[in-house]
């Protein structure tokens, strides 16, 4: 454990002098800042909480049996260890070859840095193209929506037994339709931009239509939702405003303001989406009491790679055979509409893991490692730094409030690949900024041909 622990507190010194190295060359937070910060919190600082949490008055964590997880009561990080109680051996495999994945996500970056990536000039895209996609995504959402919802008897029902659909204790009829509800999310966004880039009754009508396709994703997310889901829907307009201020006490003020709201939203229990008129006031109060504690329980349950990976090491090529990557082109074959309820599709390897490890998501380094073991690890961590650059190059620098929104969103879904991996899910999750994202391109490139 010792060398594990050696090896955790060398990457993040190794990731402090490249983040050093990158803001002195940028000047901005990048999507290779993020990428650290969660490379720091999913896999440096588990191996530090499992060595000198227990035995202390953290360990129980905040709620404790009030909200417990599926394998005790104490810290999930902690029950989790203690529950599959992996060889020490791979605990140190698995952070050996982390530092490589870590050499081979910022060679990646750094090359994929030198490519000619045109950054987004949010100003050139003609507004008819924003307000008439945006209509179009708008009207979509809320066709989604309401031919979705007619299955449940109430707007009551409907948010409630979203619950029962997350535990898989209920299934639903056109389960496609509430993704295709998320395309509402770049309606709003595309929204905004273009009421900033008008005035009058004109400005009046466009914020009144991202209201209300702002309440169609609202109420998509409170049925089916998750946390993380529901902090980047309401910590993106925020974090865009933010990136656009050039007042310091502002940026403070509005960085302290997104930070307590991450925190709080993260901090929300399990049971919050199923039953959260039971814990809601609760949780607001003792949020401010217990902060400390609340911040352990957070980094706790953010620490999970640390394990998934370790397991992952454990499994293949035994129990999980080699994957060769066909998780991505089926997670591409598995978002299209299926009308015959029947799945002749391979499994993704999410569900091969649920049957290993319920409730756990697949994160990057066990998706490499599930797909071509440690050479896999390597490959899709220098695939991930040369993307993460070429979002840097074109969104860092993009200008307004479109630009800075993108930037933002995809700040949230980017990174959190890192814990997120399976590709199903991760294209479920971001079905509506990616397709967005694909028509601001287009509608980018249309504009400038029509200028020149």
């Amino acid at each position: 454990m010792t060398l594990v622990l050696i090896l955790s507190a060398g990457l993040v010194i190794l990731m402090a002098l490249v983040e050093w190295f990158n803001f002195r060359r940028t000047r901005r937070l990048t999507f290779l800042t993020a990428a650290h910060g969660l490379i720091a919190i999913g896999y440096c600082l588990p191996p530090f909480l499992i060595a000198f949490l227990p035995g202390t008055a953290w360990e129980s964590g905040p709620r404790g049996a009030k909200d417990p997880n599926p394998w005790g009561t104490r810290l999930y990080l902690l029950d989790l260890t203690d529950h599959l109680r992996l060889p020490e051996g791979a605990y140190l495999t698995m952070s050996i070859i982390l530092v490589g994945a870590y050499a081979a996500m910022v060679a990646g970056y750094f090359a994929a840095g030198r490519l000619p990536v045109r950054r987004l000039v949010a100003s050139e895209i003609s507004r008819r193209f924003l307000i008439s996609g945006a209509l179009c995504f708008g009207v979509i959402a809320l066709a989604a929506l309401a031919l979705y919802s007619t299955q449940f008897k109430s707007l009551f029902w409907f948010i409630v037994q979203g619950s029962w659909i997350r535990e898989g204790i209920m299934s639903v009829k056109w389960g496609f339709l509430q993704v295709l509800v998320q395309v509402g999310f770049p309606a709003f966004l595309m929204l905004v931009a273009s009421a900033l880039r008008t005035t009058g009754t004109t400005r009046l009508l466009l914020i009144a239509g991202a209201v209300a396709v702002w309440g169609v994703v609202f109420l998509r997310l409170l049925h089916v939702g998750g946390r993380l889901e529901l902090g980047t829907f309401i910590l993106t307009p925020l974090l865009a405003c933010l990136f656009m201020t050039r007042n310091t006490r502002k940026a403070i003020i509005g960085i302290g303001v997104i930070g307590v709201l991450a925190v709080f939203l993260a901090n929300l229990p399990h049971r919050a989406y199923f039953h959260p008129h039971e814990i809601i006031d609760d949780v607001f109060v003792s949020f401010w009491r217990n902060s400390i504690n609340h911040l352990i329980f957070i980094l706790s349950e953010l620490g999970f790679p640390h394990i998934v990976a370790t397991q992952a090491i454990t499994l293949v090529p035994g129990e999980i055979g080699h994957r060769y990557f066909i998780d991505i082109p089926l997670g591409a074959l598995y978002m299209l509409p299926n009308f015959t309820g029947v799945e002749t599709l391979p499994p993704m390897i999410l569900s091969l893991q649920a049957k290993l490890l319920p409730w756990m998501p697949v994160d990057l380094f066990s998706f490499g490692y599930y797909s071509l073991g440690t050479v896999g690890v390597l490959i899709i961590f220098a695939g991930f730094g040369a993307v993460l650059a070429v979002f840097d190059g074109w969104l860092t620098e993009s200008d307004g409030w479109l630009g800075q929104a993108l930037r933002a969103a995809w700040l949230f879904y980017l990174p959190f690949r890192l814990f997120y991996a399976d590709p199903y899910a991760a294209a479920q999750w971001g079905f509506g900024l990616i397709v967005g994202t694909l028509f601001i391109l287009a509608a980018a490139m249309l504009s400038r041909r029509r200028a020149s």
